[in-house]
């Protein structure tokens, strides 16, 4: 799609700008010196209060709501800071089954939408996602923007007609709309796919039943910092039209442990698991990171997608190799105090007296 008018955006409307992906973004945005206004459901969470010590504008008010839409006070409110450059629409529920999603992300979008014509923004920017697309076969390898959807969950069905209702609105006259078909983003502040493998390295969870299916499923993880320079580039280039903007170097599930495992010194022990050799109980759950990665056909499994398009408009966006990655998310995670209380739920688990049924 071609380039709308290129200039640096100083005046920023965003929805969830307090969650994992947006906080990282607008802290960005503030550290260039834009003015960022946050639409958000809660504005009291340690998110939204770090955000508007650091300069941002929090707006009270809930899109995926139908009764929450943006009531005159906040109109009033919204008129102060002036005619937004953009809107960044990154508000979502995420679950992938759950009976909020068409209230939450088809129509929430529709609402931001109607906001951002009434406030008369130029320019939309919509964090959609890779379960938007499907999922793909070794055959077929990693999926182009144009590929036709075949998403595998509620979640991804929801995220394609919320991008549909975002193209028609950015083919009026004087809009422009981006999507960003988004996934598997890791980083402090997200303990997606770590806390399911340490649960697993630990015994918590079992994996020997699904492990053939498992190990081989292939995936792209993206680092929030490389996230962030990449939406960064697309706005700046006031890119339109769809992109999928994922992590360069696919990994299998197997290549994630071992890399993890290196890093935390526990190969022997991840070793032992997988030889069996360590009491694992048949009846514990697989870990929820572990089932979303089992998802889809037995052929049609993994999740890579081609970036070649957007890093052909706005050059290499990724910086952090998956071995920095992991390092970094680990020491936050350490340092949160979460891997102590993962640690001490597993004593308590094992202290646990038996019993029999």
């Amino acid at each position: 799609m071609e380039q709308i008018r290129r200039q640096q955006s100083s005046n920023v409307l965003m929805t969830g700008g307090t969650g994992f992906l947006g906080s990282h973004l607008v802290r960005r945005l503030l550290g260039v010196g834009s003015r960022v206004t946050l639409l958000a459901r809660r504005t009291e969470t340690p998110s939204a209060r770090d955000l508007s010590s650091r300069g941002a504008l929090v707006v009270s008010c809930d899109l995926g709501r139908p009764n929450d839409a943006i009531d005159p006070s906040q109109q009033a409110q919204l008129a102060k800071i002036g005619r937004p450059d953009l809107m960044l629409h990154f508000a979502a529920e995420t679950a992938l089954h759950a009976p909020t999603l068409q209230a939450s992300n088809v129509d929430g979008t529709q609402r931001a939408l109607d906001l951002a014509a009434a406030l008369d923004v130029p320019y939309f920017v919509y964090a959609s996602s890779i379960e938007a697309q499907g999922l793909t076969s070794d055959q077929q390898g990693p999926l182009k923007e144009e590929v036709p959807c075949r998403p595998v969950s509620a979640y991804g069905r929801s995220k394609q007609a919320a991008e549909d209702l975002v193209s028609v609105w950015g083919m009026q006259p004087g809009r422009g709309a981006l999507v960003l078909r988004i996934g598997n983003i890791y980083g402090p502040g997200s303990a997606w796919m770590l806390e399911s493998s340490l649960m697993t390295l630990l015994g918590v969870t079992s994996f020997h039943s699904v492990w053939p299916q498992l190990r081989h499923r292939r995936f792209q993880p993206l680092y929030v910092d490389d996230l962030v320079e990449g939406v960064l580039r697309a706005v700046e280039a006031r890119l339109t039209g769809l992109y999928n903007l994922t992590g360069d170097a696919p990994v299998s599930v197997e290549e994630y442990l071992e890399q993890l495992t290196g890093l935390l010194g526990q190969r022997d022990l991840w070793a032992a698991r997988l030889a069996g050799l360590l009491d694992q109980s048949s009846h514990a759950p697989v870990a929820p990171d572990f089932a979303y990665l089992l998802m889809g056909e037995a052929d049609r499994c993994h999740r890579l997608y081609d970036n070649t398009k957007l890093k052909g408009d706005i050059g290499s966006y990724g910086r952090w190799s998956l071995r920095r990655g992991l390092a970094a998310t680990l020491r936050w995670y350490h340092e949160a105090g979460r891997l102590t209380s993962l640690l001490h739920s597993v004593r308590q688990r094992e202290l646990q007296p038996c019993t029999s049924h």
